[in-house]
């Protein structure tokens, strides 16, 4: 079936979905088109949840759907578990010794079994995570509360005709089964989509053969494919997708000379890219390392060189957490002039009358002093949180005054006027920009290692793609690659200088 025809059909099916949507394929679109169509078409007291893996992707999806997103759940994977099942029904499933007004802490709090992870939260309140990575405690947890507490199985059934799901690649195992237990037991439909060729995060525990498994027949899922991309030139598609025993077929040969991937050898500065119109002075250059200290480090020396870059560290308010995106407004409004408190009502998306906003004003502009205090930051949240009827736990207090009183996370939450920038990869995930350069020697992918990762570097780039080509096995496995496409030349595929 052709790519638009999947397109279609995918907004037609009514059963259990799975998309595989590779890089810049629109899968954002199909999301927010099948959302909305599935709301509006929606005539019952029945909910749909979207869920990803991080809160700028949610927030996204949300703010795209508009008022059809109201009434719907929309945040992390963690967050749907702890809010839908953990909280409310761990004191039905285990007795009154229990709370669901628990803390959650990752980085103290760590065991080895199941059982000492609940010893935590019946005596301490204190909700951890195991020591193993490729363990998830929390989902782990979820599954045996739905098992133990036929109220939080009825409440799932009675409120959600449809879970969606994004970034499916990246789940870890406990995280596949407890969505396959709500497919399964609970009957909800779901609607999933990934790309294995972008699973970077098996290190944290991710297990992109979940996906890799339901995209197979015997899963009662319908399996659609997206390989259509919008988003980069034809000459990075096949850069990108030649790695790949699978994609290396989707090559595509072009009459004109390759001028938009670009491999250097020589010593080449950014002036002589830009001179030689490798580059375009007049949009954004993003460069990726593999390594934060190697990010930051090329910021500072391109800065010092004249370069207009930033580089934005990831913070501790990066974490997805129940009120992380309340507690980022804060830091803003705090480290950013220009922030005001209407940017934060606004950005939070809450409807308040101007008496409302006026008490928020006068409760957060301390924050807008520099020498602000543990106290004063202390009683001004506890305000907030009786007038915005929220609960802010001591793991996401610890990680905003860490925000509020380390200098270096300034740029993370002020207006950023550099047009370039450097970032880790992993960090590039999701993004896409006008022109991307990175190290061939941040990736061993001539050992066959990876390749995702190489894969997730070479898409983020629209129009030009540079790879600095620092490490001679590189260019030897991709001559290598050519000869197996039967390219008579690398000249097919990039241009070297």
């Amino acid at each position: 079936m052709s790519d638009t025809l999947n397109r279609k059909a995918i907004l037609e099916d009514e059963e259990n979905i799975v998309v595989s949507a590779g890089a810049g394929s629109g899968k954002t679109t199909i999301l927010i088109n099948k959302l909305n169509l599935e709301i509006e078409e929606n005539k019952t007291h029945y909910k749909v949840a979207a869920v990803t893996f991080t809160n700028k992707a949610a927030e996204e999806l949300k703010d795209k759907l508009g008022k059809a997103a109201q009434g719907h759940f929309f945040g992390t994977n963690d967050s749907f578990v702890e809010q839908e099942v953990i909280r409310p029904f761990i004191k039905d499933a285990y007795g009154n010794k229990f709370s669901g007004d628990f803390e959650t802490e990752y980085y103290t709090t760590k065991f080895r079994s199941f059982q000492k992870g609940l010893k935590e939260l019946k005596n301490k309140n204190i909700l951890g995570t195991y020591y193993e990575k490729k363990r998830n405690f929390k989902f782990e947890l979820a599954i045996d509360i739905l098992n133990n507490s036929a109220s939080a199985k009825q409440y799932l059934q009675a409120k959600y005709f449809r879970i969606f799901i994004d970034e499916y690649q990246d789940s870890d195992t406990d995280m596949h089964s407890f969505f396959m237990y709500l497919k399964e037991h609970l009957h909800i439909n779901m609607f999933i989509v990934g790309d294995p060729k972008q699973s970077i995060y098996e290190w944290r525990g991710a297990n992109p053969e979940n996906f890799r498994n339901l995209l197979v027949s015997g899963h009662e899922f319908n399996t659609y494919e997206l390989t259509q991309n919008f988003r980069c030139s034809i000459s990075i598609q096949n850069y990108a997708n030649l790695f790949f025993t699978h994609t290396c077929k989707q090559f595509q040969r072009r009459e004109e000379k390759v001028v938009d991937v670009i491999g250097l050898t020589n010593s080449y500065t950014l002036e002589d890219l830009y001179d030689n119109n490798y580059l375009d002075p007049n949009k954004e250059l993003t460069i990726l390392r593999r390594k934060r200290n190697d990010a930051e480090n090329i910021a500072i020396n391109m800065n010092k060189h004249g370069h207009n870059f930033s580089y934005i560290p990831r913070t501790p308010l990066d974490k997805a957490t129940k009120n992380s995106r309340v507690l980022k407004e804060l830091a803003a409004y705090s480290k950013d002039k220009k922030h005001s408190v209407y940017h934060v009502i606004n950005n939070l998306g809450i409807d308040l009358s101007a008496k409302e906003i006026r008490e928020i004003e006068s409760e957060i502009d301390i924050l807008k002093n520099d020498h602000v205090n543990y106290r004063q930051i202390t009683g001004m949240l506890e305000k907030l949180s009786s007038l915005l009827q929220i609960n802010i736990l001591e793991d996401e207090l610890d990680s905003f005054t860490k925000v509020i009183y380390t200098d270096e996370y300034d740029v993370a939450f002020k207006g950023d006027s550099s047009i370039n920038k450097a970032m880790t990869l992993h960090s590039s995930k999701g993004l896409e920009f006008d022109q991307v350069l990175f190290f061939a020697s941040d990736l061993k992918v001539f050992k066959g290692e990876d390749l995702n990762e190489h894969y997730v570097a070479t898409t983020r780039g629209k129009e030009k793609l540079i790879i600095v080509l620092d490490e001679e096995s590189y260019l030897n496995y991709l001559q290598e690659l050519i000869q197996g496409l039967g390219l008579d030349s690398l000249d097919e595929l990039i241009k070297i200088i």
